[in-house]
Parts: structure tokens; sequence; C-alpha cells
């Protein structure tokens, strides 16, 4: 029941920081869905730090790990959403943009992961 409480809260609060982070650009400035792409790559940033957290400065334990890399990452990061949105840019017959996105998600997500975890090795 704990590690379900835990998974809960943490996939609260990053749903409610994914929902922040859409509301950083404003609606109509561009087709390209930017909220979408940012919290990807910031979800996979902080999934880095902690996976490099863990194999180099200190051993998270299992409680930590299901807030935040199974809650908090999960429900930041939005693959429903990329879904969605990439198959409406198709719709709008925006097929450039419709595949930088799933490029841009792809390459970005993996940077991010990468960089999380260069970032704790360097600090």
């Amino acid at each position: 029941m704990k590690q379900l409480l835990l998974v809960f809260a943490g996939g609260g609060l990053g749903s409610v920081s994914r929902f922040l982070v859409g509301k950083i650009y404003p609606a109509g400035i561009s087709l390209f869905p930017l909220g979408t792409l940012t919290a990807n790559f910031l979800s996979c940033l902080i999934f880095g730090a902690l996976l490099g957290l863990s194999v180099e400065k200190i051993n998270l334990n299992d409680p930590l790990k299901l807030l935040i890399i199974t809650g908090f990452c999960g429900g930041f990061s939005t693959y429903s959403s990329f879904t969605a949105e990439t198959v409406e840019l198709f719709k709008q017959s925006q097929s450039a943009l419709a595949i930088g996105n799933i490029v841009a998600n792809f390459v970005l997500s993996v940077a991010g992961l990468y960089l999380g975890s260069w970032l704790v090795r360097l600090f």
C-alpha cells in the first residue's frame, strides 16, 4: 500500500508540473507542441540525474525511486500527448512538423537522460 501511495503522490506532482509547463507557452503561438517536448526532456533529465546519483554518489532507496522516477517522472513525461499531437500534425498536413516532433522528442529525451547522468558525475 505504501508503494502505491508513493507512486500516486509522485504521479500527481508530475502531472501538475506537466500542466504548468504547458502553460509556459502561449496558446496559438506555434503549431509545434513545445510544452510536451519540454516536459519529456525535463523528465528524462531528472531521470538521468537520479540514475547517475544512484550509480555514482548514493544508493537511492526503493521508496524514493518509486516517488520520483516511477511517480513524478511518469506523470511529468507524456507519451500519449506526444502521440496525439503528432497525429494531429499529420491530420493538418503538417508532415514536416510531425516528423520533426518525433525526432525532437526522441533525440532530446535520450540526450536529457545522458545529460542528467553526466551532470551528476560532473558535480
